[in-house]
């Protein structure tokens, strides 16, 4: 049995149907990217997963039992931080969790971890994007999930930023023994940071495809297995690097 099972038969926004007949499963400590074209159904997946989206015909399964909205056991990172400008960054970490000044040693030691320490008591306004985004993930931690779904995560930020915050979610999956779904639109990273890739189509169905990428770890950018890989995935969706 897989550890994450999402199983979604029909999910529309009014008429539109978006999913259908989509099966999904990541295995316990497996990082698994989503790709497709805009409007696939991506983000409204991961919605599923998380428990922030039940107008829908699907099933989640974790570990065995099954689930009926959002889920300690599962935590989510948007694609922007969305901190609260009011609250420190103690305060929007565990503010998902409903706690309010919560242990300063917990919040520490999650700072610590996502490597901004001593950041507690300071105000999203003081942060530049990627330490926002370290927060963001800091709090998708605070209830100690076993899965980790991240929508588009660092897309917002600069290309040195996005690769110190990829190197950061590949530790921080590893220490932890995290399943993570990651949806992305960029396919280095999703080659870097994956142990299998899942090809979603523009028409509501079945996954085109689910890629092992078996590179080993840690993982060096642009060497000549992930650029064979990078072609594979690409031609599924009619690209050619080369034209």
């Amino acid at each position: 049995m897989s550890f994450l099972e999402i199983e979604v038969e029909d999910k529309r926004f009014g008429t539109r149907q978006v999913l259908r007949k989509l099966r999904l499963a990541v295995q316990a400590g497996e990082i698994v990217s989503l790709l497709g074209a805009s409007g696939c159904g991506k983000s409204t997946l991961l919605s599923i997963a998380a428990g922030l989206d039940r107008a829908c015909t699907a099933r989640v399964g974790l570990d065995g039992r099954e689930l009926h909205g959002p889920d300690a056991g599962i935590g989510f990172v948007f694609q922007e931080p969305r901190l609260f400008p009011w609250l420190s960054v103690a305060d929007n970490i565990s503010f998902g969790a409903g706690v309010r000044n919560a242990p300063a040693q917990a919040v520490e030691a999650l700072l610590e971890e996502v490597g901004l320490p001593g950041y507690a008591q300071a105000l999203p306004k003081q942060l530049s994007g990627g330490q926002a985004q370290r927060v963001a993930i800091a709090r998708g931690l605070y209830t100690r999930p076993r899965v980790l779904l991240l929508d588009e995560p660092f897309s917002a930020v600069d290309a040195i930023t996005r690769m110190k915050l990829q190197d950061l979610l590949a530790r921080v999956a590893a220490e932890r023994g995290l399943s993570v779904l990651l949806v992305t639109h960029d396919v280095d990273e999703a080659v870097q940071l994956s142990d299998r890739v899942v090809l979603l189509d523009r028409q509501p169905g079945p996954a085109r495809a689910s890629l092992p990428i078996g590179l080993p770890r840690p993982r060096t950018r642009g060497g000549a297995g992930a650029a064979a890989l990078k072609r594979q995935i690409l031609a599924h969706f009619d690209v050619d690097l080369a034209a």
